[in-house]
């Protein structure tokens, strides 16, 4: 969304500027209440896995809304730290000074951007 700056952009700027704080408090309270949905939501999805996982049910048909609940599971790959790739490294490597080189050397390389913001300091 782009906002129409007038001509006269120093004179409207306190405008802006509380205009600017509004919206960012309003921001703050529904990022709040997402936050406290996201919880409750956590918490009813992990007893209905834990139900559905005792009672061992794969597949749960909801008549109501004519869908199903399906519980899977899978296996995923964690991330990986800087201090599990030197010890890898190291390990294939057969040198773990030879593994933290390669690390050096990959973080050395790792692109950076520029980032601008704007911030509300309490004084």
């Amino acid at each position: 969304m782009e906002l129409q700056v007038p001509e006269n952009d120093l004179q409207q700027l306190p405008q802006m500027i509380i205009q600017w704080k509004q919206t960012q408090e309003e921001v703050k309270n529904l990022k709040e209440q997402i936050r406290d949905l996201n919880i409750r939501e956590k918490a009813y999805r992990e007893v209905i896995m834990r139900v559905m996982k005792k009672n061992s049910i794969g597949t749960l048909d909801l008549q109501q809304s004519q869908r199903r609940i399906v519980y899977n599971t899978k296996e995923k790959k964690k991330g990986i730290s800087a201090k599990q790739l030197v010890g890898q490294l190291g390990e294939f490597l057969k040198s773990e000074e030879e593994g933290k080189k390669a690390v050096d050397f990959l973080l050395g390389k790792r692109q950076t951007t520029s980032v601008e913001t704007l911030v509300l300091e309490k004084l």
